[in-house]
């Protein structure tokens, strides 16, 4: 399961002279002025595949160039900075035009960048006849920030030339070809041209990741308002916020049991367990050819231009435009609400889930739920000799303590 099952009409790519020498280098994933936004690709054959978001995220099972299907299903893993898609695919790695129209589609995904907020208690035990501390989770939650990110905004680059990262080795290094600060500025290789590269290569073991970073959010402005809406229903214990990031990168990888293998839980498990990873590792680190030459930019704020111009102003693309708001800095704006409105937009959510210590992913259901207990909480009906009399303020804040008594005295500090 998690396997490549495609068909393509097309002959896999090789590497000669012709090839090389046709190749001509076009211009960088940042796009000018007068540009339109993604659709990605100078083919006029695969804009169709673009039109919108929901036919990229869909491009796993679709109609590849050539007239092949395709049908991918991936391996996705987690680690301490998010999640990485995994696709092992023998046709992805041997057609240049099927990877270009793969990585066109993959650029087009949004991540998911999110604040994850654990509020944690030590707690002394006995056992036996001694005294131990322990760590106790309160409550682990993780609130999404899609609502910070625009995809108008997005911006798709290749490597420059002199930036150190894999292209093609098993160390990063800057372009083999550069000599000279001239060079360096020169246009560097487009998504095409990486995908030939990666297509012609002889190795058996390689991969291509497509990278997806969130940038210009204030980080320091959500810890200090997650920290002050926790506090503020008298929590004592200690809070940890990070700021992991989902659908972070996607990764193509050959198709051969290495690679297989290398991506089954089970022998991940029994490599971890019979501590056969210390040779492994270092094995198949040597063996893997890979190419991290491709990236998508996706900001939460544009800066405005030395001309005055913005970056998300786009003649051809009216409908791509997005107008953000402005911010204190008229140089500045955001794609559609600042740190601190998105933390009061999510603050009941995030307050009701942590005093239920709820563990997962809040939703905008848990945002409604909130906002209606909060309404309930507002309105107290007494009903007297058939007259409905509303009680709020006071009333309401009494009702507020006593349905919650944790609130008079603290709660989830260390004992």
């Amino acid at each position: 399961m998690g396997r490549a099952q495609e068909t393509q009409a097309s002959i896999p790519y090789r590497d000669d002279a012709a090839s090389t020498s046709s190749a001509v280098p076009l211009r960088d994933h940042v796009f000018a002025d007068d540009e339109a936004p993604p659709a990605y690709t100078d083919d006029p054959d695969l804009v169709q595949s673009h039109q919108s978001l929901e036919d990229a995220e869909s491009a796993t099972s679709s109609q590849a160039p050539g007239g092949g299907s395709i049908h991918l299903e991936p391996k996705t893993h987690e680690d301490s900075r998010g999640s990485t898609a995994t696709y092992i695919s023998k046709l992805l790695s041997t057609d240049p035009k099927t990877c270009q129209w793969f990585v066109e589609c993959q650029a087009l995904r949004a991540p998911r960048p999110m604040v994850r907020v654990i509020g944690s208690h030590m707690e002394t035990r006995q056992r036996d006849k001694k005294e131990e501390k322990q760590r106790v989770t309160d409550f682990d939650l993780k609130v999404p920030l899609g609502g910070l990110l625009e995809p108008a905004w997005a911006r798709s680059r290749t490597v420059h030339n002199a930036q150190k990262t894999y292209r093609g080795g098993i160390f990063k290094q800057v372009d083999p070809r550069m000599t000279s600060l001239t060079e360096a500025a020169e246009t560097p290789p487009s998504l095409k041209e990486w995908c030939h590269r990666f297509c012609a290569s002889s190795a058996s073991t390689k991969s291509f990741t497509i990278s997806r970073n969130v940038t210009e959010i204030e980080h320091h402005i959500l810890t200090q308002q997650m920290t002050g809406i926790l506090r503020g229903t008298n929590y004592r214990g200690h809070i940890s916020i990070t700021f992991p990031v989902n659908s972070r990168a996607t990764v193509i990888v050959s198709d051969n049991w290495i690679n297989r293998y290398r991506h089954n839980k089970f022998v991940w498990w029994v490599c971890v367990i019979l501590q056969l990873w210390i040779f492994t590792w270092p094995l198949l680190f040597f063996m893997t050819k890979r190419w991290e030459v491709y990236s998508v930019k996706w900001p939460c704020r544009i800066h405005q231009r030395f001309d005055g111009s913005w970056p998300n102003s786009h003649k051809t693309a009216p409908n791509m435009i997005c107008e953000g708001q402005p911010t204190k800095d008229p140089r500045i704006q955001i794609a559609h609400m600042s740190e601190a409105d998105w933390a009061q937009q999510w603050k009941l959510a995030v307050q009701f889930a942590a005093e239920s210590k709820k563990v997962g992913i809040l939703t905008d259901a848990d945002r409604r739920l909130a906002i209606e207990v909060q309404d309930r909480q507002r309105l107290v009906s007494i009903q007297d000799n058939g007259l409905l009399v509303a009680a709020t303020g006071l009333l309401s804040g009494v009702q507020g303590l006593m349905s919650n008594p944790q609130n008079l005295q603290g709660w989830g500090g260390d004992r």
